[in-house]
């Protein structure tokens, strides 16, 4: 438990979040700047507030306290991540379960609220995609059509009817995911979100660090990642071997997830 310790105080050296209060950053109002860009080519599918509650997404609710805490996870990450010119983070855990999908789903929207950001959430968890389930949809499309030649990324993007939100979703899971995400055609993908993107933060959605090899090939193409730890579950020696396959890859912190501290809710470190 003590080395468990170590590693979150580590991530608030990192994130600099410690015990103090903090607030998410001041934007302003709509006349201060705030991007409202229009989705001429991109397929809209309007979510309804309920249906994201009942997913757990609750980062677009300001009036809800739980909202808060990705608001600071959101702030101090796109503190790290401007400081560098960085646009492309990447979000996995030690195993199955930690939660890091519902936390990717969840920073994806409190980020694309905080007004002058633009964000486009990635389902890379190839075997097992479940961001568009997050959002109640029933894509027509999914990465792997863009993977096989069926579809062009231009059809698979959806927009949630969330301002400044976009998703590129996955619809049902590819066997040889291993394989596929070891091939040039993944690595263009990366080059060609960057490209075409540039002003736009790209969150990509990762398979767990130790189910298989998929992280260790996929990190070199990002920035940065984040790393999602399940209180209680997740060992020491998990999240050792989770931090040693991210080796040099920078990465920004750590999420207690699922913690007695505040049932439910995760604490960002």
């Amino acid at each position: 438990m003590s080395r468990i310790k170590s590693i979150v105080e580590h991530g608030k050296q990192e994130l600099g979040i410690g015990n103090q209060a903090a607030e998410p950053a001041n934007v302003g109002d709509d006349r201060s700047g705030k991007l409202y860009p229009q989705y001429t080519n991109t397929r809209t599918v309007e979510v309804t507030p309920d249906t994201l509650l009942a997913n757990r997404i609750i980062a677009q609710g300001n009036l809800d306290p739980r909202a808060k805490r990705f608001q600071v996870l959101r702030t101090k990450i796109l503190q790290q991540m401007r400081k560098k010119n960085w646009n492309t983070l990447a979000i996995t855990a030690p195993t199955e379960g930690a939660g890091k999908s519902l936390v990717a789903a969840n920073l994806a929207v409190s980020m694309a609220m905080e007004g002058n950001q633009t964000v486009l959430l990635v389902d890379m968890d190839l075997s097992k995609p479940s961001i568009h389930r997050y959002f109640g949809l029933h894509p027509e499309h999914g990465i792997h059509d863009y993977f096989d030649g069926s579809s062009g990324i231009e059809e698979i993007l959806v927009h949630p009817g969330i301002e400044r939100l976009v998703l590129l979703p996955g619809k049902r899971g590819i066997v040889n995911s291993s394989e596929q995400i070891s091939s040039p055609m993944v690595k263009h993908l990366v080059q060609e979100l960057k490209a075409r993107y540039e002003s736009r933060l790209v969150i990509f959605d990762l398979p767990p660090t130790l189910v298989s090899d998929e992280v260790l090939v996929f990190l070199p193409y990002v920035d940065c990642s984040l790393l999602v730890v399940e209180a209680g579950k997740n060992t020491p020696k998990e999240v050792e071997n989770a931090l040693e396959a991210v080796g040099t890859n920078p990465l920004l912190g750590t999420v207690l997830n699922k913690s007695d501290q505040a049932k439910d809710l995760p604490i960002y470190n």
